[in-house]
């Protein structure tokens, strides 16, 4: 990110939080109305109408919110579903009851009073939406491009591979390491050490005929 764009982009980060959390508050307070006012239509009063709501569109919150760690996680898509199922859910009874406490029957009213839900629940999916790839801009940021850009020497599976490894550049030196130096220098056993010896001398001796001992 260069200097030049640098302070624009906060800035429109930081309208983009506003702007969403506006939204997102009146959003939930107009739906938190018509929720209030289809109870008080349905037989619910006093404090049970005034709770009535949070019993719908907190699980739009809540659903979303899981949404986004799931998503930040990486849990698998199987994971994920009863995620969406919580927030698909609250924001079906949310809408229902929105649409439900009205007395006009013409789609423009109907539309009308669906728009808190769906606007409460789209709000905090940009929101979230943003602040994650903020994130995983900001931990990619973080990494240090020389770690990233030194390759990694390979190094050996096991002690016996090490010390193959050891043990055929010592020989290829013309000064081989021993079998008890061998064992003790890797943790193996002196059999392993000695099996290591045979294979290894006689691929140098079958590579090189020059280098073959004549039986005495």
């Amino acid at each position: 990110m260069t200097g030049v764009l640098r302070v624009p982009r906060l800035a429109a980060l930081a309208v983009i939080t506003v702007l969403v959390t506006a939204a997102s508050l009146v959003s939930f307070a107009e739906s938190y109305r018509g929720l209030y006012l289809w109870a008080g239509h349905h037989g619910l009063s006093g404090v049970w109408a005034a709770g009535f709501p949070l019993q719908c569109d907190v699980f739009i919150a809540v659903g979303e919110l899981a949404l986004f760690v799931a998503l930040a996680d990486r849990w698998s898509p199987r994971s994920r579903m009863s995620a969406w199922m919580v927030t698909l859910a609250g924001l079906a009874v949310s809408v229902a009851g929105n649409v439900g406490h009205i007395a006009g029957h013409t789609f423009a009213d109907r539309a009308t009073a669906a728009v808190p839900p769906l606007a409460a629940a789209s709000a905090l999916a940009v929101g979230l939406g943003v602040l994650k790839r903020v994130v995983a801009a900001r931990h990619q940021g973080t990494e240090s491009p020389a770690a990233s850009a030194t390759p990694v020497p390979a190094v050996a599976a096991d002690a016996e591979s090490a010390a193959r490894a050891a043990l055929t550049a010592s020989i290829a030196a013309g000064n081989p390491i021993s079998q008890r130096a061998l064992a003790s220098r890797f943790g193996i056993t002196r059999t392993a050490a000695a099996r290591m010896h045979r294979e290894i001398s006689a691929e140098a001796n079958g590579s090189h005929p020059q280098a073959k001992v004549s039986p005495a």
